[in-house]
């Protein structure tokens, strides 16, 4: 029976001779426990108690100083953690009346055997260890019960309070500790009428629950869910109370955010949608449906099975969207083509992210969809108007140089042959400074017409300046199929262009020509050679 750090176990020995105590120690020595030696005051045996926590402490005492001793202890507060043996030579109904409310653990005469004071000592120790024991786990308990949310109180039998942890106080606003206090302070009538009915019928190890209300110092009336237990070992109750006031106004903030969603879910300009893996649309929201053109649908009862790929122009556009969102985990601002329930085709971005559901764990994909059309047509009018001419509709000067020098690349890696045409026309000068420049924009335009109807889509069509234009053959086999298409260009330019109601213009036009890789295999020096190839044309 070795004594242990994490136990209390002091024991206090009164003997009137301590030389004789000490020398029986022996056997206490052999089982770890320290025997020391200490004054007789209260003020000594206190600052043995803290020096020598676990030990035997032996006080050489006479009868008359172990009463007043004992009489002292009952103030002392260490005095319910320590077990006191008293030796005395005097064991009468005389010297127990001199003793007060305090009680020794034994009375031992003076002539007693050596064995019985061991055995005596021992038994005091293990009672020490036990108390220890148990003042631990009071302790733990009490750690636990201030450390968790709930208000914890231990009711006596009186209904007094006899144990309250930190979150009670705060929540009635006391400023004192709550022991000591009537259950009645605490509780509203009804409440405490219901929690003595249900206490009749409660048997040990069972539990009964019921709401009810604390009454703060403040008079405030507080909603609580009491957990109600008894205590088996001495028929105390133990409530536990739930704070239901935290609890309702977390639900009420929970209802109030779950609103402020969904009318944001409902009244967005976004559609938005939830679909399975394989593209079946779980839910969406009316801005959904409005953009593709749905009516107005509860998708989660609709018993008819809808498709998100099916929207989508290109099946592989909707592919690479969920390949991404699998892979990564999510995918912002995806562009493609998608078709309206009434076959129009709009422009859509979506943003999509992966999730699972956590009440099944099955994987869905949500996401946000927005109609980019109007978007998308403004960014391809001003790509247009970046590239193309504004009156003819051709590409301009530094498009149609970009476009060249693309082909020229090509025609070096695949050995081809391409033409260059430079076209000027003829007395366009005289057009506009006769019939205006409104009228001059009239025959530009439909000379461009007329010409681009005589060469391939393929072929690269570009205004160079004013009246001057360029065009590229692609994969010409001989010269002979270049003087064709210049015959034919002549052949519609030639012919005169109505600018209004009475009046007819015509205009004549010069066409140079150079060939690639013949004439030049840069795009500087192949429009140079063509540019000077339309000026000697233009001479003669």
């Amino acid at each position: 029976m070795a004594a242990t750090a994490n136990t209390k176990n002091c024991i206090l020995v009164l003997e009137h001779d301590a030389e004789a105590m000490l020398c029986s120690a022996e056997k206490l020595n052999q089982q770890e426990y320290i025997v020391c030696k200490c004054g007789g005051s209260i003020e000594q045996v206190r600052s043995a108690y803290r020096q020598y926590p676990h030990s035997v402490l032996i006080a050489d005492v006479d009868n008359d100083i172990t009463v007043a001793l004992l009489n002292e202890l009952v103030l002392c507060p260490e005095s319910s953690q320590l077990p006191v043996i008293c030796c005395s030579d005097v064991l009468d109904d005389a010297a127990f009346s001199r003793v007060g409310s305090f009680q020794p653990f034994a009375w031992l005469p003076s002539s007693c055997p050596v064995n019985v004071v061991d055995c005596t000592v021992c038994s005091a120790c293990s009672y020490s260890r036990m108390g220890a024991h148990s003042m631990a786990a009071i302790e733990q308990c009490q750690l636990i019960a201030h450390n968790i949310p709930e208000c914890v109180v231990i009711l006596d039998e009186a209904w007094r309070v006899y144990f309250a942890n930190e979150h009670l106080g705060q929540l009635v606003g006391a400023s004192d500790p709550l022991e000591g206090c009537h259950v009645n302070t605490l509780l509203d009538a009804e409440t405490l009428v219901r929690l003595q009915a249900v206490c009749s019928t409660l048997s040990v190890n069972s539990k009964q629950s019921f709401q009810g209300y604390i009454v703060t110092f403040q008079d405030e009336m507080v909603p609580v869910w009491l957990s109600v237990s008894k205590v088996a070992s001495n028929n105390n109750l133990l409530c536990v109370m739930t704070n239901l006031e935290e609890n309702l106004q977390a639900e009420a903030a929970l209802r109030e955010a779950e609103a402020k969603y969904r009318a944001l879910y409902l009244n967005a300009a976004e559609g938005m949608f939830r679909i399975e893996e394989s593209g079946h649309i779980i839910e969406a929201n009316p801005a959904f449906n409005r953009i593709l053109g749905f009516e107005v649908l509860d998708w989660a009862s609709n018993s008819t099975s809808h498709n998100f790929s099916d929207q989508f122009v290109t099946t592989d556009d909707f592919l690479k969207l969920m390949k991404q969102v699998q892979t990564v985990g999510r995918q912002s601002k995806f562009s493609a083509q998608l078709v309206r329930r009434d076959g129009a085709t709009i422009w859509g971005e979506i943003s999509a992210h992966w999730s699972i559901d956590p009440k099944n764990q099955i994987p869905y994909v949500e996401g946000i969809l927005s109609d980019v059309t109007e978007r998308r047509r403004v960014e391809l009018d001003l790509q247009r108007r970046a590239t193309r001419d504004c009156l003819t509709g051709v590409f301009s000067r530094g498009s149609f140089y970009e476009k060249l020098s693309s082909i020229l690349t090509t025609a070096r890696y695949e050995n081809s042959i391409f033409a260059v045409l430079y076209l000027d026309l003829n007395d366009f000068k005289n057009v506009n400074d006769t019939h205006g420049h409104h009228c001059g924009d009239i025959v530009i335009k439909e000379l461009v017409g007329r010409i681009s109807a005589q060469i391939r889509e393929s072929d690269v069509f570009g205004r160079i300046g004013g009246d001057e234009f360029c065009i590229v053959l692609e994969n010409v086999r001989a010269a002979c199929d270049v003087d064709a298409v210049i015959r034919k260009i002549h052949s519609v330019v030639d012919a005169p262009i109505r600018i209004n109601d009475e009046k007819l213009v015509s205009v004549g036009l010069s066409v140079g020509v150079a060939m690639y890789p013949e004439d030049g295999d840069t795009p500087e020096v192949l429009l140079q050679r063509a540019d000077h190839a339309m000026y000697l044309e233009k001479r003669s």
